[in-house]
């Protein structure tokens, strides 16, 4: 027995009802439900966490994951996170 489960299940705070999401945005419950999916497909391209990184976020966008680019760089640099480390700065 360990400090932590080793079967853990991913948590998504934020999405435990899209009903109450989209009423809050100007989108529909499809749509959020929509975009919840494509971001867990985006999120675990690269490392299966539950997370969006840098490289999967480049990836998503260019295609490319390894190439630095300009506007992922500031665009991340604006979220408040680092370029290099993917953490919060």
């Amino acid at each position: 027995m360990g400090c932590f489960q080793s079967t853990s299940r991913k948590q998504f705070p934020g999405h435990e009802d899209p009903v109450i999401l989209a009423s809050q945005t100007a989108f529909s419950v499809s749509e959020v439900e929509a975009i919840f999916e494509l971001f867990k497909s985006i999120s675990s391209s690269v490392i299966d966490d539950g997370l969006m990184n840098k490289e999967e976020f480049q990836l998503a966008l260019f295609k490319n994951r390894k190439k630095e680019n300009l506007f992922a760089n500031r665009f991340l640099y604006h979220l408040g996170i680092k370029a290099r480390h993917g953490t919060p700065r």
